[in-house]
């Protein structure tokens, strides 16, 4: 494997990339203000067996979530990042990491904007096509 640059001003910010699938109501609308850079993908390096994103949200409603990847997140700017989970509340601010393990149930919402790094597995355009084949395309 060799070494990738990707420079800030390289980076291509769009949506999940999830708005040409037919995934059941209930998806919410929040998520569509979400803009994500993908830094890497299966297609960056064949070795590549996990994904990375930097994300831009706003700040917004409480939404329910089930994660079906693991999701290793780092706060970068702004925040918090409010998260419930099995009775617990958590705040994720600047500097903090926080760790979704794949089946995690919790209610989200981003109190303020923030920005995000995320490592996650599979990567994004894995998870794209995996919901591509479960739900089908839009026409």
């Amino acid at each position: 494997m060799s070494v990738k640059l990707i420079k800030g001003n390289e980076l291509q910010f769009g949506g999940y990339g999830f708005d040409h699938i037919n995934i059941p109501a209930g998806r919410p609308a929040y998520w569509d203000t979400i803009k994500v850079a993908k830094i890497v993908d299966s297609t960056t390096f064949a070795e590549v067996r996990f994904g990375i994103t930097l994300e831009k949200s706003p700040p917004g409603p409480p939404v329910k979530h089930r994660f079906d990847y693991d999701e290793v997140g780092y706060i970068l700017s702004g925040g918090p990042l409010r998260v419930e989970c099995e009775g617990k509340t958590y705040e994720a601010y600047p500097g903090d990491f926080i760790i979704f393990p794949k089946g995690t149930e919790i209610i989200g919402q981003a109190v303020n904007e923030f920005t995000y790094i995320t490592v996650h597995y599979p990567p994004l355009d894995l998870l794209i096509k995996e919901r591509e084949k479960k739900y089908g395309v839009k026409k």
